[in-house]
C-alpha cells in the first residue's frame, strides 16, 4: 500500500509500518477496536481513528507535509 510519497508494509497483528518510499521510517498504522489510528515514531500521541489503512496512511502523508517531515507531493 502507498501515497506519492509514504510506502506501508504489513507486518502481523494488523499493523502496517509507514516509510518515506527509499527512505527512513515515520511510523506505524494499527487496528484497534474501534477502527484504523496510526502513531509517528518518537510520539507518544496517535492519530484520528480512520475506516481504513488507507485512509490512515493519506492523513499521515498529510500530516507528515504539514509538519516538514517531508517534502509536499508533487515535489521531487
Amino acid at each position: 500500500m502507498h501515497t506519492p510519497k509514504l510506502v506501508a508494509v504489513e507486518i502481523p497483528d494488523r499493523r502496517f509500518v509507514v516509510r518515506v518510499h527509499n527512505g527512513r521510517r515515520l511510523g506505524t498504522i494499527f487496528s484497534t477496536e474501534q477502527g484504523w489510528t496510526y502513531q509517528f515514531d518518537g510520539t507518544m500521541r496517535e492519530g484520528p481513528l480512520c475506516q481504513d489503512p488507507l485512509e490512515a496512511l493519506g492523513i499521515m502523508q498529510a500530516v507528515a507535509e504539514h509538519e516538514d517531515m517531508i517534502e509536499p507531493a508533487g515535489h521531487p
